[in-house]
């Protein structure tokens, strides 16, 4: 796979993300402060975790490196992780188990 390949379907992924937290912050919206304090802050953190896989992405896109792959693995963890925790969050959001 080539890294200009690899980058697109890693900023498409990125952009699903943004717009599931998107979508989670107008349900948080709808909750009352009690339920908002805590998912604010989940909805904050994913958002952080997001933007740092938006950045690595870019980076390899600039750099474009010959030797692409111990940044591809780094990216395929952090991709692996940084979805799970945005599926798990939507899924707690969706049920509104929020917060336990």
């Amino acid at each position: 796979m080539e890294v200009k390949d690899y980058c697109k379907a890693m900023l498409s992924e990125v952009s699903a993300w943004k717009e599931k937290l998107e979508a989670m912050k107008k349900v948080a919206d709808t909750y009352g402060s009690a339920e908002k304090e805590k998912i604010l802050p989940l909805i904050g953190q994913l958002d952080q975790e997001v933007t740092a896989a938006q950045l690595r992405v870019d980076q390899l896109e600039n750099e474009c490196p010959s030797d692409w792959s111990p940044m591809k693995n780094e990216l395929d963890d952090l991709f692996g992780t940084v979805g799970s925790s945005v599926d798990r969050a939507w899924k707690d959001l969706d049920a509104g188990s929020v917060g336990g």
